[in-house]
């Protein structure tokens, strides 16, 4: 399953924090949460969003394999359809 990981550290560009897409082996948000609980460091595969394709395409292409600290890892969502960094919020 694909996740949205916001990390609490530097981004490359600058800012206080980045965000990585992953993927890892987990049925769920709570399966990967115990997962990182579980270990001080996680095996994911990592992703990038295919710009190519335009900002609010949703395709991604692997760039291998990357470890987690779960020390640094500040949110968590599971990535689907109904995730994007281009979607506006929902209004309840």
């Amino acid at each position: 399953m694909k996740f949205l990981v916001t990390m609490n550290m530097p981004a490359r560009s600058g800012g206080p924090v980045h965000q990585i897409i992953c993927d890892y082996p987990a049925n769920n948000l709570a399966g990967f949460c115990e997962a990182l609980e579980s270990h001080d460091f996680l095996i994911v595969e990592e992703f990038y969003r295919n710009m190519e394709m335009g900002p609010t395409n949703d395709s991604y292409y692997s760039v291998g394999l990357t470890a987690l600290n779960h020390r640094y890892v500040g949110k968590v969502k599971e990535l689907g359809s109904f995730t994007s960094a281009n979607k506006s919020r929902r209004n309840d």
